[in-house]
């Protein structure tokens, strides 16, 4: 997606157009955590001897997913809805997008780290039963 900024935007809408390509990063990164799970938990299982994956691991996996795709649906929605803020003609309509942007944000990167610590957790397990 190209950005066309020009001399007459204003700051906030400079902010809105890198806010409106970063929340389709997010969509994409959260579409592809979906997949990376269950390819995460394949290569695991193939790396085990037994090849059953414990249940506690499916579980959190399981859940982490649940949680991305609750997510993934939430920063979809709202993206699509973003896509208003070129009607916005006071400073109020503005903050309230700014405002949920900044709330889906830091929801995004908690998940992100939430993620990366189980996939940190299950390629520890993978390595020691190796």
């Amino acid at each position: 997606m190209t950005v066309k900024i020009y001399n007459h935007d204003s700051d906030i809408e400079v902010v809105h157009k890198y806010n409106a390509i970063e929340l389709k990063g997010w969509v994409n990164q959260l579409q592809y955590i979906d997949g990376e799970i269950d390819n995460l938990l394949n290569l695991y299982a193939n790396a085990i001897d037994s090849g059953e994956i414990p249940q506690k691991t499916v579980a959190l996996f399981a859940k982490r997913k649940e949680l991305n795709k609750k997510l993934f649906e939430t920063v979809l929605a709202y993206s699509n809805t973003y896509r208003n803020v070129v009607e916005c003609d006071d400073i109020q309509c503005d903050k309230a997008y700014l405002s949920e942007y900044e709330r889906l944000r830091k929801s995004y990167q908690y998940h992100l780290d939430r993620y990366q610590k189980l996939k940190d957790s299950l390629y520890n397990q993978a390595l020691l039963k190796t």
